[in-house]
């Protein structure tokens, strides 16, 4: 998230929330309900920008009516030791509060997001029932604590006016909140758009590579000349079977698994003829996983990656290795850098993770160390 926008964000509500309790208490009327829409305004707001649950967002605007009670009260008895004027005490202590529960809330839903993150689904089905759940408890446990407060032969007419203040306030809110998720969905639609045209890309530059097709070309002029027919065919069948189906899956955003390994199958049989002893594949896919999707090409990127980082020679083998999981495929291989290896960008690898994000809300994990490399894709 931007720190910077999270800054003008809490520090601005702040300053609203000292400009409302000064001004109200200038003109002698009650401040509370508008601070509470605004504390609530501020929270809603904070959810939304870490990307939290609407059960947590619910949560968080009951509870923080609760803790602003309780802190308010306490902030304004300690400035009340230092002034008597009410014009400092509550704006002040407003003030405060507003700061600590922003940056507050904004810790918690960060660190619930990392735990919990916003679902596919949730994104899908997100509604304002939660929301609307949470103001009508605030409501009623506001009418209780202020009729509990007055005289019960007025409790009508204040009931009254309580009732018409919070609804159409809340109401107010309501809307707010809604405007803000049908924006934040179509921002999260373009960058989803974005993204997957990105990959494309990508996949493009990759069918149209010019050093693969520079060694497929050589090898098959090598089996030529050696009048090695048969091989021959069989290499440019299996190099049209590639192309194919890059270019038949180039509109698909996900295909089977058992359509991705039967493409990554032909392009290992073209690698071992490149390298007949220095690579080694390991492939142990459960069958009852062949039909769980994933994105297309994603494992011959990975295994192309694995080529073009590491030497691949006979003493001392590259190996590569996929399986499956109930919920991911793995895919590892040994560490044996080139002496003059391409810097790697990480281009590759941060299209294929939006793309997991994007169509899943689902995380690519990576682990590096001195010995291996290891990319784990979970099942969409």
């Amino acid at each position: 998230m931007n720190d910077r926008k999270n800054h003008i964000i809490i520090h601005s509500f702040a300053l609203m929330h000292l400009v409302v309790a000064l001004g109200c208490r200038l003109i002698g009327v009650a401040d509370d309900l508008m601070l509470t829409l605004l504390t609530m305004l501020l929270i809603v707001m904070i959810c939304f920008r870490c990307r939290s649950s609407a059960v947590f967002m619910a949560v968080s605007v009951i509870l923080v009516n609760i803790v602003g009670v309780i802190l308010g009260k306490g902030t304004a008895a300690l400035i009340s030791l230092v002034t008597d004027s009410p014009l400092l005490i509550y704006p002040l202590s407003t003030l405060l509060c507003t700061e600590i529960m922003g940056w507050g809330w904004l810790e918690a839903a960060t660190a619930y997001m990392k735990r919990h993150p916003f679902s596919e689904e949730e994104k899908g089905s997100f509604n304002l029932k939660w929301l609307l759940a949470a103001f009508v408890i605030i409501i009623v446990v506001r009418l209780v604590l202020l009729l509990a407060g007055h005289d019960l032969s007025d409790s009508r007419n204040v009931l009254v006016g309580v009732l018409l203040d919070y609804v159409f306030s809340c109401a107010a809110l309501v809307w707010v909140a809604e405007y803000a998720i049908k924006n934040h969905q179509k921002a999260r639609l373009s960058e989803m758009e974005a993204n997957l045209a990105q990959y494309r890309y990508m996949k493009l530059k990759q069918q149209v590579n010019p050093h693969f097709l520079f060694n497929c070309l050589n090898i098959l002029d090598c089996l030529i000349q050696e009048q090695n027919t048969e091989k021959a065919s069989a290499y440019t069948h299996k190099l049209a079977e590639i192309y194919r189906y890059m270019l038949g899956n180039d509109d698909k955003q996900i295909v089977s698994l058992r359509e991705e390994m039967r493409f990554v199958s032909q392009y290992v049989d073209l690698l071992k003829v490149r390298w007949p002893e220095g690579l080694e594949f390991r492939m142990e896919i459960a069958p009852e996983h062949m039909d769980r999707p994933v994105v297309p090409c994603s494992l011959q990127l990975l295994i192309e990656n694995a080529t073009k980082h590491n030497a691949v020679h006979p003493d001392r083998k590259l190996t590569i290795s996929i399986h499956s999981t109930d919920k991911s495929l793995v895919v590892s291989n040994n560490r044996c850098p080139k002496l003059n290896a391409p810097a790697s960008t990480g281009i590759g690898l941060s299209y294929l993770r939006k793309q997991y994000r994007d169509l899943g809300d689902k995380t690519i994990i990576i682990r590096s160390t001195d010995e291996s490399f290891t990319v784990i894709l979970p099942f969409l």
